[in-house]
């Protein structure tokens, strides 16, 4: 007897367990903001050299004479140099012979001037108010810093995932959970006074392996509580709730529009997480049963019944007998086949491009149109795809479903190249629109490689090729922020399109990739390595012996083919 079969006893889904589900989806509300933070905190402002002399300087024109001050010292698309000029030059002269035509009055005044690079700078305050930035000048010549301290906190992000995955596993899935908040806290709140770069980016490290460690605990624990066949479904909800956080994220930045602020709201939002955590949260039974606590998982257990209204057997209180898992095989198998390790290759490839993808997306938003309407656009389009994900993957198939996302998220995110060089401003809600699908389908992509690395991979090796998986999705997101700066380096509609079509073209290949792997829709999971060698092959069998395998792979399925593994359900958050 397994620990599943406990589930389906009580209820696979009962009243019980919905509250705690509910209770540990909440947590995706807070993550996300933590996950996104850095979108707006490393947000550039527009931006132009500070005018010499000028101490009340702001970016805007103040009036006419400000005007003629802003084309005499700051030159055209470049905000990092000023015109210096002879002290004795006067350049009043050539505004009075030309008259009205300023432009070449302008263009005789900068032939007598050289260029210095400015040492003050002023910013566009009518979008943000201040970012971290702005705050610190991580422009010009330290205009990479920001991609840096993005990739530092997705590499906080693998570690968390391997860090509190441990911690979970030694100290349990509740107390894990506690400790990833507190520490998530209070090192959001220290971030917004971290005195130097370095430090800054060392908080955002903690705040990244926190946020997503304790979140993926929390999926951990809402599949463990789940029966087999309501497993799949419930992970895939499970991130609808980091949608809702994305939404609140954009109010939140809305309102306040600075980035101290923003950091200290959120980290205040996400203090009642775990004083209700702490209060009506159990331990995860099946934790307590493998670590031979019986009587405090026989507590929740009982619980559990009483709620549901259900009864309890005396063979199902037997703790002590139930099977424990069995993993014999090791990662490395995956390369003993050259099927299995293209397979391999497929699936990873796909983890990382719609990780890479989700968070490129999502960064650059603000680069093709208004930063928070394209922000909230791109967290309201994940609830269609995910929802309609739910549905497509039982009607037409894992791998065609995959396909789909890929595919048009990424033709989406090509096509932006025409209507951003060619169209302009006049065709920007296109562009909006192009991106937008684009972030829909990696948002639906990373819930269906998921389910089809889970159905995949052999059971013997299914939990370590899962990490893998997550390991290089957590790749794709720290060259993200890379791709999504293109714009700081290539100048004009080009620096805006090029992220995009980077983007789409690796989404696509992704998909394409897609076309070799065997579809998973009501096949039995392969248990061994050679059951994941051979599978989707045709079996040499006919007649009466195929129709009994096929009624037998269709019986495992309604018996909950994902209860063979523990769905650690990473999911782009």
């Amino acid at each position: 007897m397994k620990f599943d079969d406990i589930l389906v006893e009580i209820g696979e889904f009962g009243t019980y367990q919905k509250r705690l589900y509910v209770l540990l989806c909440l947590s995706g509300i807070p993550v996300a903001c933590f996950m996104m933070q850095l979108v707006f905190v490393m947000e550039t402002p527009k931006f132009r050299c500070q005018i010499p002399g000028l101490e009340n300087d702001r970016y805007s024109e103040m009036g006419i004479n400000h005007s003629l001050l802003v084309q005499k010292y700051i030159p055209q698309r470049d905000g990092c140099h000023v015109y210096r000029y002879q002290q004795d030059q006067n350049s009043s002269k050539y505004l009075d012979s030309e008259g009205t035509n300023m432009t070449v009055a302008m263009l005789k005044i900068h032939a007598n001037a050289s260029r210095d690079e400015c040492t003050k700078w002023v910013y566009d305050t009518e979008m943000f108010t201040e970012t971290y930035t702005s705050h610190n000048n991580l422009i010009c010549e330290k205009k990479g810093l920001p991609a840096h301290a993005r990739m530092v906190f997705f590499f906080g992000v693998l570690s968390g995932d391997l860090v509190f995955g441990a911690l979970s596993d030694i100290i349990g899935r509740k107390k894990a959970i506690l400790v990833g908040y507190i520490v998530l806290i209070a090192s959001s709140f220290a971030v917004s006074w971290m005195p130097t770069f370095i430090i800054f980016c060392i908080m955002e490290f903690i705040i990244g392996a926190s946020s997503h460690g304790m979140y993926i605990i929390c999926n951990v624990m809402a599949q463990e509580i789940t029966g087999p066949k309501k497993r799949k479904y419930s992970g895939t909800i499970f991130h609808l709730f980091f949608s809702i956080g994305l939404c609140y994220q954009t109010l939140l930045m809305y309102l306040l529009r600075e980035w101290k602020s923003f950091n200290i709201a959120i980290a205040c939002s996400s203090v009642i997480m775990p004083l209700i955590y702490f209060w009506l949260l159990p331990e995860s039974p099946r934790w307590l049963i493998s670590k031979e606590r019986y009587k405090e998982a026989h507590d929740i257990i009982q619980r559990a019944a009483e709620v549901n209204g259900a009864k309890l057997s005396e063979h199902t209180l037997d703790y002590a007998n139930l099977e424990k898992d069995k993993s014999e095989g090791h990662i490395w198998q995956l390369c003993s086949s050259g099927r299995l390790f293209f397979q391999s290759f497929v699936l990873n490839f796909n983890w990382m491009m719609v990780s890479f993808m989700y968070y490129g997306v999502t960064m650059h938003g603000g680069n093709i149109g208004d930063f928070y309407l394209n922000f909230l656009l791109m967290g309201l389009i994940e609830f269609p795809s995910i929802i309609a994900s739910i549905f497509l993957i039982d009607k037409i198939g894992r791998k065609k479903t995959q396909l789909l996302w890929m595919l048009s998220g990424g033709i989406a995110c090509l096509c932006t190249i025409f209507t951003v060089l060619y169209g302009g401003k006049s065709l920007q809600p296109l562009t909006v629109l192009l991106a937008t699908i684009g972030k829909m389908g990696s948002a639906a992509g990373f819930a269906v490689v998921y389910i089809l690395s889970v159905e995949l991979y052999p059971t013997v090796v299914r939990n370590a090729a899962l990490g893998f998986g997550s390991a290089f999705a957590r790749v794709g997101s720290m060259m993200a922020p890379y791709c999504a700066s293109v714009g700081s380096y290539v100048e004009g509609d080009l620096g805006k399109a090029l992220p995009l079509v980077i983007f789409g073209g690796t989404s696509v290949l992704a998909g394409l990739l897609c076309l070799y792997l065997p579809e998973t829709l009501n096949q039995k999971l392969p248990e061994t390595i050679e059951d994941g060698i051979n599978f989707g092959r045709k079996p040499k069998t006919n007649g009466k012996k195929a129709v009994e395998e096929n009624s037998d792979s269709e019986m495992k399925l309604m018996n909950g083919n994902f209860a063979e593994t523990n769905l650690e359900g990473v999911q782009p958050d």
